[in-house]
C-alpha cells in the first residue's frame, strides 16, 4: 500500500513569554491508503497540535517546519488558496467537541452544504440533497427535519454525527479524528466508532485517530504511534504494540488500564507529569519519570531506534549502551 500522507521532521513552535517554544519536535510518520493510524499519549503530548499542523489551522502565533506530503504535494509549501482546495475536500477533520466546532447561528444542514458548495460546484438543491443523504448515512433519525435544526437542539452524539457527515460530504481520502468520542457516553461512543469503521470499509478512507483511550485503539486501529512531550517515542503494528510494548512510557500506559480479569486495589500510575514545552529536560524527555533510566538517559536524547517490527525512542534498545 502506498502512503497517502507522509510527515517528515515536523516541528511546530508557538510564540510565548519564554520565546519560541516547540510543542511538536521532529515528528515522523506516514499513513497508508485505507489504513487507520492511532496516535496516543497523555494530554499535552502534541497530538492535537500535530493534526492542526497538517490541516494548517494553527493559531496566529504558531508556525510549522519540516515536510507534510499529501499525494506528492508538501502542504507546508503550497499557498493558502491551494490548501483551501484540499482542506475539507481531500483531508477532512472531526474535532473533539462539536459544540465549539459547529456554528451556533447556522442550521446543521447549511453547515454541511457549505463544504459541498465550496468543493463540488453543486447547485443549492444538489447540496441540500447531499446534506440530507449524509445525515441519513450517519444514522440520523428524521434527517429531513434535522437538516433544519441548530446545534443546540441536538444531543452530543447527534452533533458528533453531524461532524462526521460534514467530514464525509466530499468523500475525502483522509479523515483526521481528534478524540471524536471523548465527550460522549459509552453507548454513543460505540455507535460513533462503529460508524467510522463502516465509513472506512465502504469508502477505503484513511483515518488518523487521535485518542488517549487504548480500548479505542484496540478496536479501530491498524498501526499506532505513541507520542510523548512532542515526539514519537514508539511506532508499531497494533497487535505488536499490545503484545510487546517496548518503550517504558508505552508500558506505563498499558499498565494503567484496568484488567477485567484481575482484582486490584490500585491501578499502576506513571509518576510525575508531561514536562512543559519550555522546560524540557536534557536527554530523554521521559527520563525524569522512568524507573529504567540510566545515566545516558539524562545526558543524551535517544533517536528513534529501528527494531524488528517497531521503532522505539529509548536507550535500552541502542546497541553497545
Amino acid at each position: 500500500m502506498t502512503a497517502i500522507l507522509e510527515v517528515q521532521k515536523l516541528r511546530t513552535r508557538f510564540k510565548t513569554d519564554y520565546g519560541k517554544v516547540a510543542v511538536v519536535d521532529g515528528v515522523d510518520f506516514s499513513i497508508k491508503e485505507g489504513e487507520t493510524l492511532g496516535v496516543v499519549g497523555e494530554s499535552g503530548c502534541g497530538k492535537s497540535v500535530t493534526s492542526l499542523s497538517i490541516m494548517r489551522l494553527l493559531a496566529g502565533n504558531g508556525s510549522s517546519e519540516g515536510h507534510i506530503f499529501y499525494e506528492g504535494k508538501d502542504l507546508l509549501q503550497i499557498s493558502e488558496k491551494q490548501m483551501q482546495k484540499i482542506r475539507g475536500n481531500d483531508i477532512a477533520m472531526i474535532f473533539q467537541e462539536p459544540m465549539t466546532s459547529l456554528n451556533p447561528l447556522q442550521t446543521v444542514g447549511r453547515q454541511i452544504e457549505e463544504s459541498v458548495l465550496l468543493h463540488r460546484k453543486s447547485s443549492k438543491a444538489e447540496a441540500k440533497k447531499r446534506a440530507i443523504e449524509m445525515l441519513k448515512a450517519v444514522g440520523m433519525p428524521r434527517p429531513d427535519e434535522i437538516y433544519g435544526e441548530y446545534p443546540h437542539q441536538l444531543s452530543g452524539g447527534m452533533r458528533q454525527r453531524v461532524m462526521i457527515a460534514m467530514a464525509m460530504s466530499c468523500e475525502p481520502k483522509l479523515i483526521i479524528a481528534d478524540e471524536p468520542t471523548t465527550a460522549l457516553d459509552v453507548t454513543i461512543q460505540a455507535q460513533i466508532l462503529e460508524l467510522m469503521q463502516k465509513v472506512k470499509e465502504e469508502t477505503n478512507t484513511s483515518i488518523m485517530l487521535i485518542t488517549h483511550d487504548l480500548g479505542v485503539v484496540a478496536e479501530m486501529c491498524d498501526r499506532v504511534i505513541v507520542m510523548y512531550a512532542g515526539q514519537v517515542v514508539e511506532e508499531a503494528d497494533k497487535y505488536e504494540l499490545f503484545e510487546n510494548p517496548k518503550h517504558p512510557y508505552t508500558i506505563g500506559l498499558m499498565n494503567s488500564v484496568p484488567d477485567l480479569d484481575e482484582e486490584v486495589e490500585f491501578l499502576e500510575t506513571i509518576p510525575g507529569s508531561v514536562p512543559l514545552a519550555h522546560q524540557m529536560p536534557t536527554g530523554c524527555r521521559f527520563a525524569p519519570r522512568c524507573s529504567k533510566a540510566m545515566p545516558i538517559c539524562h545526558e543524551q536524547e535517544p533517536e528513534l531506534f529501528k527494531l524488528q517490527d517497531q521503532q522505539c525512542r529509548c536507550w535500552l534498545y541502542a546497541e553497545g549502551v
